[in-house]
């Protein structure tokens, strides 16, 4: 037998040898997880767990808008090879697997006012799965409020309306004149005021902008005219959905206990908002 035939097994068994290592190496596919993240503002700041995978796209969306300068790309550049921040979506692509004790820190700070002001993530790999989608729902407490009292005041005069147990017969009811002035939102007659001895509802139909933001209802503001007029009020309103989505509409009450020690013959201007105070319509001149 010759020198070079004798040599073939030996270098076919270190061969063999050397692929098994290999494939023993090989990370095993990564599960991708699509999550939803949710941030209150009476929790303390803490850092959120990312996980990122070399190759894997890592999509961060956000429910506020949020400032695409506050992301430090210097931090992310040894382990990324894209960067992107637009303003509520945030894109990663790793180009490496995150070593063992680096897990880079990511802080992304929201536009504009409200809480929490900002959220963190630490960023790891993991053998069993990567995150490829997630999804930050940001819940100030005036939002949280608003809702809690929307469904707590689900009773009385106004949560009657609303859900079409009082009619027209039985209690005194005004119409409302056309809104003088709206903002992103229009209302659609009849616009009607219930009144009992004690109690006040309005009801009417709100309808969203076509192309606007979703609309949350928040909250009636009453705001007394006159030389001796008392101080604005405010009340919940009532809707049976969450939102209103661009081009949706639904019925909308608000009520309000009865005013007696309001000088007489004063009104009010009545408006209808949302959750941050800026968009709904409004009344001049109303009786209270």
């Amino acid at each position: 037998m010759s020198l070079s035939t004798s040599v073939i097994p030996l270098v076919l068994t270190i061969l063999l040898g050397t692929t098994a290592v290999a494939q023993s190496r090989t990370p095993m596919s990564r599960e991708r997880k699509a999550r939803q993240l949710t941030l209150r503002a009476e929790e303390p700041p803490v850092l959120h767990p990312l996980h990122v995978a070399v190759h894997e796209v890592t999509t961060v969306t956000f429910d506020a808008p949020i400032v695409p300068e506050s992301v430090d790309r210097s931090v992310l550049a040894p382990f990324f090879s894209r960067v992107a921040v637009h303003e509520d979506v945030l894109v990663l692509k790793a180009s490496v697997d995150i070593p063992v004790g680096k897990a880079p820190v990511l802080t992304v700070r929201f536009a504009g006012s409200g809480a929490p002001a900002q959220v963190g993530f630490v960023l790891t790999t993991v053998e069993t799965e990567v995150d490829s989608q997630v999804e930050v729902l940001r819940q100030d407490s005036g939002r949280e409020l608003a809702d809690l009292r929307a469904r707590c005041a689900l009773s009385g005069l106004g949560g009657a309306v609303l859900a079409g147990v009082i009619t027209r017969e039985g209690v005194a009811v005004d119409y409302l004149p056309k809104p003088s002035s709206s903002q992103g939102m229009a209302a659609q007659s009849p616009h009607v005021l219930y009144r009992t001895e004690n109690t006040r509802a309005l009801s009417t139909s709100l309808i969203n902008s076509a192309g606007g933001a979703p609309w949350i209802p928040g909250f009636a503001r009453m705001t007394p005219r006159g030389p001796n007029a008392p101080p604005i009020l405010e009340f919940p309103l009532l809707m049976q959905v969450k939102q209103l989505a661009p081009g949706e509409h639904a019925t909308v009450v608000v009520e309000w206990h009865a005013l007696p020690d309001l000088p007489a013959g004063t009104r009010v201007t009545l408006e209808l908002l949302d959750a941050k105070g800026e968009r709904g319509v409004r009344w001049e001149e109303v009786e209270p």
